[in-house]
């Protein structure tokens, strides 16, 4: 049974072998509960689900040749689902690739090397202290316009009690 503590995590690669590798090594680093798939379509498919996070392979056609490649899948999950954050696998090391990841709404680059799992599995922890403070920030938001309201209630209730005379300005004044 899932923890419903847990963060929803996708996990996107076309090579099945590391996709495995970094879901057993997610699962026993961090509270999460992780949904796999082969390709980006399929992510996009389950994107209802609303993960909280999506670790999404730059490269998406090894496997099936006609498949669209990450940056495309990126930026439909951006387009549909704004508020997913997303961080991009790759073993592309050029930089330009990741500056257009970035450039297309990744939260993240992680290069595919001997320490990418580690790396990606701090950025997740990234990820979800970033969610926890837009989520503290629209709280405080929440908690500034109630305060607002309640102050412009006591303002409008004191005025109206002056003018129909149930209050007065004078404090010396007795009922």
């Amino acid at each position: 049974m899932a923890d419903s503590n847990a963060r929803k995590i996708f996990l996107v690669d076309d090579d099945p072998m590391h996709l495995q590798m970094l879901k057993d090594h997610l699962s026993s680093k961090l509270n999460v509960d992780i949904t796999t798939f082969s390709t980006g379509e399929d992510c996009l498919a389950n994107l209802d689900k609303k993960p909280d996070a999506i670790i999404l392979d730059y490269y998406l056609n090894s496997v099936e040749k006609n498949a669209a490649n990450g940056i495309e899948i990126l930026k439909k999950i951006k387009a549909t689902s704004p508020e997913t954050e997303v961080v991009m696998l790759s073993g592309q090391e050029k930089i330009d690739i990741a500056v257009e990841t970035m450039a297309s709404g990744a939260f993240d680059y992680v290069i595919k090397n001997e320490s990418s799992f580690l790396r990606t599995e701090n950025k997740l922890v990234n990820v979800f202290k970033h969610k926890k403070l837009e989520d503290n920030v629209k709280l405080y938001k929440k908690g500034i316009i109630a305060m607002a309201i309640v102050v412009v209630i006591v303002i409008i209730t004191s005025i109206i009690l002056v003018q129909t005379g149930i209050a007065t300005e004078d404090p010396s004044v007795s009922f």
